[in-house]
């Protein structure tokens, strides 16, 4: 499929989620909209719907888990930690919960439930925030609520985990928790492409760290070379930092701020990550 398809089926999708949203601005509707418009990079629209939302809505996990991602994406740590624990606490003791796309999606977007996600941005607070306790526990959370087939969940999720256990200095644990991810995957395997289970690759020494420097779109469909670059890399350059190189990680980091995908959670935590390499 062509960039070009791929981008009028997004035009399509974004235009009907915003006349149904506008004829009637339900629960439903307004949670696909901001979605939508999440997707098409409008983030700081995406960030209105929801609360507009949730002046309608005070107490829908859905818009509290949604804008929170976004409020990460806005680098606001704080208030999107805020909003996904409290929609943390709303989802306890739920059944597993699909999140449901609007009608007429014509995007590849992966089934995934509400506890998968509100657990695994949660995480992701707290690792921005650097609280590595937190995002450990956090992750593990988070891992309870992967599918048996949704390996883009499990390797993104298992990914994360293990930067986190690198991080707060759990080396062991980091070793073992890479033992849990099925060896010799296949990228059809993925919806979304296979960049955290190349990461992962690559800290059990099956690939080069270059490997993932040079990245190949191949089956890849939804991102662009920059956001694989972003996302690959900033497990290159988080390896690089943890094993004591700090050059190497400083030239990854500076690598992907060079990049355009400044939403992508790797370009994010890139960015943090050179500011305190700086301040130190």
């Amino acid at each position: 499929m062509t960039s070009d398809s791929i981008r009028e089926r997004s035009q399509r999708t974004l235009a009907r989620a915003q006349a149904a949203y506008e004829a009637d601005p339900s629960l439903a509707h307004t949670v696909w909209y901001g979605r939508v418009l999440g997707f098409r990079y409008r983030i700081e629209e995406a960030v209105a719907v929801f609360t507009a939302g949730l002046e309608r809505f005070p107490d829908s996990f859905e818009l509290l888990r949604q804008r929170g991602h976004r409020y990460l994406s806005t680098r606001r740590f704080d208030e999107g930690l805020a909003d996904l624990t409290r929609a943390a606490e709303l989802i306890e003791g739920m059944d597993e919960w699909t999140e449901p796309d609007g009608e007429g999606n014509e995007l590849p977007v992966p089934a995934t439930s509400i506890q998968f996600n509100t657990w695994y941005h949660l995480a992701l607070a707290h690792y921005l925030l650097r609280d590595w306790d937190a995002a450990a526990a956090a992750y593990r959370q988070c891992l309870k609520w992967v599918r048996a087939d949704d390996y883009d969940g499990l390797t993104a999720c298992t990914d994360w985990l293990y930067m986190t256990l690198r991080r707060k200095g759990d080396e062991a644990g980091a070793r073992a928790l890479l033992e849990t991810v099925p060896r010799d995957l296949p990228d059809e395997a993925f919806v979304e492409g296979p960049s955290y289970y190349r990461r992962l690759r690559m800290y059990r020494g099956e690939l080069a760290p270059q490997d993932l420097l040079s990245p190949d779109k191949g089956s890849q469909q939804i991102h662009d070379l920059e956001t694989i670059y972003a996302t690959q890399g900033y497990g290159v350059g988080n390896w690089y930092l943890c094993e004591g190189d700090l050059a190497r990680a400083r030239e990854v980091f500076e690598q992907i701020l060079q990049g355009r995908s400044r939403f992508a959670f790797g370009y994010i935590a890139a960015e943090l990550d050179l500011k305190e390499m700086a301040g130190a």
